[in-house]
């Protein structure tokens, strides 16, 4: 019973420590969502504000 513990406690370590020295490539995961950016700068706005009660939403039907 000992020796099955044991080799369980050991495949786990191992396991773990394969998984904990894959390379982390969120770097070029979040390259591929920036590519597309709004400049902010070409959006115009009103000088006075956007009016609310202006605003028509389209009734769900």
């Amino acid at each position: 019973m000992k020796m099955k513990r044991l080799l369980f406690g050991l495949l786990a370590c191992g396991v773990l420590m394969a998984v904990s020295c894959e390379p982390n490539s969120t770097a070029e995961e979040d390259q591929l969502y920036n590519q597309e950016t709004i400049d902010r700068t070409k959006i115009k706005v009103p000088t006075n504000g956007i009016d609310r009660t202006k605003i028509k939403v389209p009734s769900a039907g």
